[in-house]
């Protein structure tokens, strides 16, 4: 298809059919076609020109897929952040310096989604000084820009904003973020985040503590398996007992071999293989009785686990 086609038809379909098959171009022809289109009077074009040109990779397309951040249909501008979230431009930071601190958190937020996977040391004074961001969206993607990094340096910071921070997905996010290396920050913060009031919180620091294998949060993590009322965080503190080893959880996960929720069940049977304690073997023996047949595979694996 021609790429006056697209830059003159009175139908959005046409010029939207247009930006789809341009990738079957050459490179020219293609780049001209998907630029008209991510200035079209259409969202649905400008979307679907947004998707098209990470196919044509370079820094041509940053300056406009950021002006599309700015869209005012969230159609395009969730496309033009996916792109650049995709598009992994090595030498790009400066390019961004000009739009991270644009009043619209929307592309605050987007930019420092698109920095996070080039890990490159430059984008942590953008991160840092997104931590303090009122948008809860910037501060969430600041804590994941930090945590790409993993660098040392920077868990006191996400280990703060994993306890303190008002909102729960900025705090999961965070102490997901702290996983790469234990200090005495991040033990403090994992172990508080067992008690967060969001049970999300809880999974993530069990599931950091089982990255870590931080074998001191053994006692607050057989605390919460005896007080949780979601599965869900019973099953991820179970796996992380499980990765320390801890054997002075076998009589707590012994009786989760008898939740009332299979997943659970299956957990507990892992973490007593992992544990490799003789203690266990008799309530081992009762599940191999259960009438999920997981569990009781998963049961006779820990009871041989155990008795090699």
């Amino acid at each position: 298809m021609r790429s006056d086609v697209v830059l003159t038809s009175s139908d959005p379909d046409i010029r939207r059919l247009a930006v789809i098959n341009a990738i079957e171009l050459d490179e020219q022809e293609a780049l001209v076609i998907i630029i008209a289109g991510l200035q079209d009077v259409s969202s649905d074009v400008r979307a679907e020109a947004a998707r098209a040109i990470a196919e044509i990779p370079g820094e041509h397309m940053l300056v406009p897929l950021l002006k599309l951040l700015d869209d005012d249909n969230q159609d395009v501008r969730n496309a033009a952040a996916d792109t650049l979230a995709e598009c992994n431009q090595e030498g790009i930071l400066k390019i961004y310096e000009e739009w991270i601190g644009r009043d619209n958190s929307f592309v605050r937020a987007s930019v420092l989604r698109a920095i996070k996977p080039l890990r490159t040391p430059g984008a942590a004074v953008y991160a840092l000084n997104g931590l303090e961001d009122q948008s809860e969206h910037v501060r969430l993607e600041s804590a994941g820009v930090l945590g790409y990094l993993q660098d040392p340096a920077y868990l006191p910071y996400l280990a703060k904003v994993a306890s303190t921070d008002k909102s729960a997905d900025v705090r999961r996010t965070a102490m997901g973020a702290l996983g790469y290396s234990l200090c005495p920050e991040t033990l403090s913060a994992v172990i508080q985040g067992l008690k967060d009031e969001a049970w999300q919180v809880r999974a993530e620091a069990a599931v950091t503590i089982a990255k870590l294998q931080a074998a001191e949060a053994s006692n607050q993590l057989i605390q919460l398996i005896g007080a949780e009322l979601y599965w869900q965080v019973i099953a991820k503190a179970l796996a992380a007992l499980g990765k320390v080893k801890s054997r002075e959880a076998v009589g707590v996960v012994g009786n989760m071999l008898f939740h009332s929720e299979s997943n659970v069940r299956k957990e507990a049977a892992i973490c007593l293989g992992e544990i490799g304690d003789p203690r266990a073997i008799g309530s081992l023996r009762e599940a191999l009785m259960d009438r999920d047949p997981d569990v009781k595979k998963l049961a006779a694996w820990a009871i041989a686990k155990i008795d090699t």
